[in-house]
């Protein structure tokens, strides 16, 4: 595994994250970790995203689903 350190935290921002990991029951290590491989994890989604192929058959496209979670948002 590789090491990183962080420079130049906000102060707000490193409690937040203190207070986040407490309540998770985790180091404040393992929450950043956690929350850095979540974001790892949209960054992929891109890859996935423009390479998905519907289910054959089912007349919906990417552009229909993509429509249809903007309908919604607007909506709440």
């Amino acid at each position: 595994m590789k090491r990183m350190n962080l420079r130049d935290v906000p102060d707000d921002v490193y409690a937040a994250l203190a207070d986040a990991a407490a309540a998770n029951r985790q180091s404040l290590s393992a929450f950043v970790v956690d929350r850095l491989a979540e974001i790892a994890e949209v960054t992929r989604l891109d890859a996935y995203v423009d390479s998905y192929q519907p289910p054959r058959g089912s007349g919906l496209t990417i552009d229909d689903a993509t429509a249809a979670v903007r309908d919604v948002r607007e909506a709440s």
